[in-house]
């Protein structure tokens, strides 16, 4: 494989990139304010961008004349033409006046909302607006929430364990990046419901399908938090008070200097007791029996949380050198107290973890490197991260916070007072060129390695001390090359790929059984190809996509080694390969001059081999990782949106999966029939969606002041937590169909300097439920404050 990247690499070096290095920059506004929303792009449609809430700009260029049409909803539209030099930054201030309304006859904008826009790419993807969520208390998973084809996944409140649902694919099958970077590695301190919104600037969906600049193993989707890139100074605080003493606090600062010395730095924290009520059954201690059918309410009581992070970077932009370089650090602490296991009938009462991370990171950018047209990009972290946990009382809980003192320490199973070390290294380097605008390559390589050091002082367990002995170190490297051709009305764009995976794996594999484990070291390789295709095509108001991928799906960290809390590892588990196609179609069109309608579906199949699944042990309350098989899914998700000038959005989204067990036969040697052959796979959801609506009150007591009244609908159907096959049909357990609505109310004045918002979320205080049956919070509410400034560099 390796000679024929090499035979790509050569035949399609002849081609050239023409680089969007120059810059339009200005303010829109009126006589009277300035215009957040205002739709600016150039007269192909092919370069765009909105205003920020101050009105403010940014629309990269590529050297050379262009036709720039600025669209508002409410004054109408107008079109300048400019024209830019090689690396020129340019100021252009738009002002609208009430005669401009009457100048527009048709809209010929394809309008992009402040909530979703879509890539003009070949592949499946869709861009969330992170902005347009500033003022709510909802943090990065909230956020991914309301996209269609995705559902997170929680066991909880507050830091709670997460994982996201993308088109079928759960878990680690769907790889997170911020900035370009695999966030695998980051630590616990650093999941998606832990992040507050504030940091990002937009958070890219990219679903099946995953171009090789992410250098990704990800089967069901790559996740990309885009952080704020603005070359302006400004600062965001933020903090906000909710239900059960939770607390959110943000900081968010950025300076640019006229010299191009840039710093950020970004400080955040989120704390809470998730003392909320759930009904559950209550296990008698003295009998050690739980009663089935007899539920009570009770205060969860040993769920306190809190971590911290500072995020910092400093470094220069738009240099000779470098378009943007940065240097950065990243600190993070977090305490987790531990209320139960994945299945709610194990509860532990004293048992905790602890970890600290510290990670460093070198970000290096430059177009037009040495030649017209070559772009390098270089991203590189080094984390440590050192964690605890804490399980060594002889006593046993139940759900009212009722203990016995046991014969044996540790709450269940074995005593933990264990000590781990994680060590992560990631460097991934992109080399993009161009010759010609129909033609271009892309070379794109990633490499990342993990090392484990542990040491549990309470081990009592002979198999425990050998396995804490054994060495846990993995490296993986993901090679890739990329041809696209763009025909020259850009109507048509094709991205042809492949990609080289390669894993090293040296851990412990329990080689007896589950009474009687002996573990012993072992390593594993793995050196295979992946491949795919991606096309689009555009008409005026349509967009086709199409695309298929060969992909493989490595283990993760934890899949081989475990968490050393709750999920159990194996150094034994194989990769998961699966067929990927997608098809997809985007209608976009301002139907009137003051409204737009957005609609969008998606189609999808895969076929897996070797799928990871995740089981529970209802013994101690922990998670096995293993190999199942053969597994298909065939599905859809669509979303329509409707747009009314800059005061009314109304819209939702729906998806429906299907995902089947095709594992014909009990064993891989056996002839007999499984039971479960054709079922649906337990404990994923197959049938979700929501819709929303907001409406707009501007310049509401007062010039710059708007006030926006938002409604969230939401509904999850009911699916099996087991193997449908199995069991009586009036004995199996299910998670409910569940349907719950929230509420937000925000008013930001002075053009948004203050803002002041309210969220009552649940509001019917519907009981909800998620993995392996865990129970949700009932109805909650928040209250946020936000300020903000803003500055933009004269030049």
């Amino acid at each position: 494989m390796k000679n024929k990247l090499l035979c790509l690499l050569i035949l399609f070096f002849s081609i050239k990139l023409i680089a969007q290095n120059t810059h339009l920059q200005g303010t829109v506004s009126n006589q009277e304010k300035k215009l957040p929303n205002v739709k600016i792009h150039t007269g192909n449609d092919q370069y765009k961008t909105i205003t920020d809430t101050n009105g403010k700009y940014d629309l990269a260029l590529p050297a050379g004349k262009h036709k720039v049409v600025f669209y508002s909803a409410e004054y109408g539209k107008k079109i300048i033409v400019v024209e830019l030099t090689k690396n020129e930054t340019k100021k252009l201030d738009i002002s609208f006046s009430t005669e401009n309304i009457n100048e527009i006859d048709e809209v010929k904008l394809r309008n992009r909302s402040a909530i979703q826009e879509v890539k003009e790419t070949p592949f499946n993807v869709v861009a969330i607006d992170a902005k347009q969520f500033y003022n709510t208390t909802m943090d990065l998973g909230q956020i991914l929430d309301k996209a269609s084809g995705i559902k997170i996944r929680e066991s909880g409140g507050v830091g709670s364990n997460m994982n996201i649902n993308l088109n079928g694919f759960t878990g680690n099958n769907v790889k997170i990046f911020m900035d370009g970077v695999p966030m695998q590695g980051f630590g616990s301190a650093f999941q998606l419901n832990n992040i507050p919104v504030g940091i990002a600037d937009r958070i890219e969906v990219y679903k099946g399908v995953v171009p090789i600049e992410f250098g990704a193993d990800a089967m069901g989707g790559v996740i990309n938090i885009v952080t704020n890139q603005s070359r302006n100074s400004y600062m965001d605080f933020s903090t906000s008070y909710g239900s059960f003493n939770t607390h959110k606090t943000n900081l968010n600062l950025g300076y640019t200097s006229k010299s191009g010395f840039t710093a950020q730095l970004n400080a955040y924290q989120n704390s809470s007791d998730n003392d909320y009520k759930v009904k559950t059954e209550v296990k008698n201690l003295q009998t050690q029996q739980t009663p089935l059918g007899e539920y009570h309410w009770v205060k969860r009581f040993n769920d306190a949380y809190h971590n911290e992070a500072v995020v910092a970077k400093v470094g220069f932009v738009k240099k000779s050198w470098a378009d943007r370089f940065l240097i950065g650090a990243t600190l993070g602490s977090e305490y987790a107290e531990i209320q139960q296991g994945y299945i709610m009938s194990v509860v532990f009462g004293e048992k905790n973890r602890r970890a600290k991370s510290n990670l460093y990171s070198l970000s290096y950018e430059k177009r037009n490197l040495f030649v017209k047209g070559l772009n390098v990009r270089v991203n590189a972290n080094y984390n440590i991260t050192n964690n605890r946990q804490y399980d060594t009382i002889n006593k046993s809980y139940n759900w009212i916070g009722e203990s016995i003192i046991k014969n044996s320490v540790g709450e269940y199973g074995n005593p933990t007072l264990s000590k781990f070390k994680n060590k992560n290294k990631s460097v991934n380097a992109n080399i993009a060129y161009q010759i010609t605008p129909e033609h271009s390559i892309m070379l794109n390589d990633v490499f990342t390695t993990f090392k484990r050091f542990s040491v549990n002082d309470a081990a009592i367990d002979d198999a425990d001390n050998v396995q804490s002995d054994i060495e846990r170190v993995s490296s993986k490297n993901v090679l890739g090359l990329s041809y696209r051709y763009m025909s020259p009305n850009k109507k048509w764009t094709t991205n042809v790929f492949g990609k080289q995976y390669n894993m090293d794996v040296t851990g412990p594999v329990n080689i007896g059984d589950s009474g009687h484990p002996n573990f012993e070291e072992q390593n594993r390789k793995y050196n295979i190809t992946g491949y795919g295709i991606a096309n689009t095509y555009n008409f005026k108001y349509i967009q086709l996509k199409a695309s298929f991928e060969k992909a493989y799906r490595l283990p993760t960290d934890t899949e081989l080694f475990g968490d050393e809390v709750l999920e159990i590892g194996s150094a034994a588990i194989k990769a998961e390969e699966s067929l990927n196609y997608n098809l997809g179609a985007t209608f976009n069109k301002a139907i009137s001059k003051n409204s737009t309608l957005y609609l969008d579906m998606n189609l999808f199949y895969r076929d897996t081999s070797d799928f990871i699944r995740r089981v529970p042990d209802q013994r101690e309350g922990g998670l096995v990782n293993s190999n199942w098989g053969n597994v298909t899914n065939l599905g859809v998700d669509a979303e329509v949106r409707y747009y009314y000038k800059n005061r009314f959005a109304i819209g939702g989204n729906v998806t429906y999966q299907n995902m089947v067990n095709m594992e014909r036969y009990t064993t891989g040697n056996s002839q007999q029939l499984a039971v479960m052959y054709k079922d649906r796979i337990p404990n994923i959801p197959y049938f979700f969606g929501n819709a929303d609506a907001t409406y707009y009150f501007h310049d509401l007591w007062g010039k710059g002041n708007t006030l926006s009244i938002g409604y969230t609908f939401n509904f999850l159907n009911q699916f099996y937590l087991n193997w449908p096959s199995l069991g009586a049909s009036d004995s199996k357990d299910d998670i409910p169909t569940q349907m719950w609505n929230d509420i937000n109310v925000t008013y930001a004045f002075q053009n948004g300097k203050y803002n002041i918002s309210f969220e009552a979320n649940n509001i019917n205080n519907e009981l909800l439920f998620d993995n392996f049956y865990n129970q949700k919070p009932g109805r909650r509410f928040a209250l946020k404050f936000r300020y903000f400034i803003t500055s933009r560099q004269k030049k």
